[in-house]
């Protein structure tokens, strides 16, 4: 009996990541699987009019799959969607909010690596950023259990350099290196920056609570968007380049914060 054989098909739910194309009517479509991690395969015909699998193929999208073994790449024979995520489609922040998470998802991961768990993450994510729950929540718990799924933790309580504990109102932030420094050890790297006190307690909480306490957290505009900057430099820190999706987040969360502003300023001359 021959033993470690390839099967020749197999079935399998998965998150689209993204896809590109291939010739003319092909699209290499790259998934987050939770047997065999992230895995590029191609999708035969995929951008003619008539195919039935196209709809199901989209970015942010949860499918079931059967793909054939293939030389370089498997096939995608089968393709049925489970979950859309039509919540997070039809809303411009939870868009963002969730093309972030798999941005950062296909970035972190390797091709074929192990991956055990990260589907389950990224799955989870998604369904209560479309349930509606605080979309910074959502985001920075997601990126604290990716970063330690993936072995980046970051070192959010201890100096980087001497270990000592380090107080929330000394510590200095130091993305490229993972974490906080105590100030005197600050002094010998040149790129460490304050961080906001406040903002570190919370990562701290959210680093070491479950979700569900995570979320009973309050957070104001001013300090989700320091929370935000801080872990955005790190993220680009770890994948060591610039997320598109995350300056698309920025902009569409200082958008909104704008446009309550006004809204508050127009009532209040209304009043």
């Amino acid at each position: 009996m021959v033993t470690g054989r390839i099967p020749r098909v197999i079935r399998t739910p998965a998150i689209v990541l993204r896809h590109r194309r291939l010739g003319e009517a092909d699209r290499i479509v790259t998934l987050l699987t939770p047997g065999r991690g992230k895995v590029d395969v191609i999708a035969k015909g995929l951008l003619r009019s008539k195919s039935r699998m196209a709809g199901h193929l989209e970015p942010l999208t949860l499918v079931e799959l059967v793909l054939a073994h293939g030389r370089s790449m498997d096939v995608v024979t089968q393709a049925q969607t489970i979950d859309a995520f039509p919540a997070i489609h039809s809303d411009l922040d939870r868009l963002s909010a969730g093309m972030y998470l798999l941005e950062l998802a296909d970035r972190i991961t390797v091709e074929h690596a192990e991956a055990e768990g990260l589907h389950d993450l990224l799955h989870a994510a998604l369904v209560r950023l479309a349930r509606g729950d605080g979309q910074q929540v959502v985001q920075r718990t997601f990126e604290l259990a990716l970063l330690e799924a993936t072995g980046f933790r970051p070192e959010l309580t201890d100096c980087l350099r001497c270990s000592e504990s380090v107080a929330a109102e000394a510590a200095w932030w130091v993305p490229v290196e993972g974490g906080v420094l105590c100030a005197s050890c600050a002094k010998t790297y040149p790129e460490a920056q304050p961080i906001d006190a406040t903002a570190l307690r919370v990562l701290r909480a959210f680093q070491s609570v479950p979700y569900e306490e995570a979320g009973r957290i309050r957070l104001t505009d001013e300090l989700a968007a320091r929370m935000e900057q801080a872990m955005h430099a790190l993220m680009r820190a770890v994948v060591e380049r610039d997320l598109k999706s995350a300056q698309f987040v920025s902009a569409a969360r200082r958008a909104r914060v704008a446009g309550e502003a006004s809204e508050d300023t127009e009532t209040a001359k209304d009043d």
